[in-house]
């Protein structure tokens, strides 16, 4: 009993991964537990990962069980879907960051002009015929 709980848990771990190595993982004695097979007919209609409800009918049919209609295929954010927008941001991040650096030296250079104009004036007089 306490290997059904085990795997009873494993079935609804939050981690789909883990789903999939339980539901792959099952013995023969393990399918013939209504619990599990319970566990495994949710899987096929709920799960949100395609995988997991693949593996789970797999089981089902192994085990000489009718595998439930799925429910329609829920859509699930894949791992890193986000990375064109982050490359995007990326990519705009360089131009911007000349732009101000550019804006920076332009201040800069407007605050200091004058002191910037007297050092090369004494400089290009010190320079010249004696």
């Amino acid at each position: 009993m306490n290997e059904t709980a085990a795997v009873l848990a494993a079935l609804k771990s939050d981690s789909a991964k883990t789903r999939e190595r339980a539901v792959k993982n099952l013995s023969p004695a393990a399918l013939q537990d209504s619990q599990i097979i319970d566990a495994l007919q949710n899987l096929v209609g709920a799960d949100p990962v395609e995988y997991v409800r693949d593996a789970a009918r797999a089981q089902l049919l192994a085990a000489g069980q009718t595998p439930r209609a799925s429910a329609a295929p829920i859509q699930v954010k894949q791992e890193g879907a986000g990375k064109p927008a982050i490359f995007a941001l990326g990519c705009m991040a360089i131009p911007i960051a000349c732009v101000v650096i550019a804006l920076f030296v332009i201040a800069i250079l407007a605050l200091l002009g004058p002191q910037i104009g007297s050092v090369f004036s004494r400089v290009t007089s010190g320079l010249g015929p004696p």
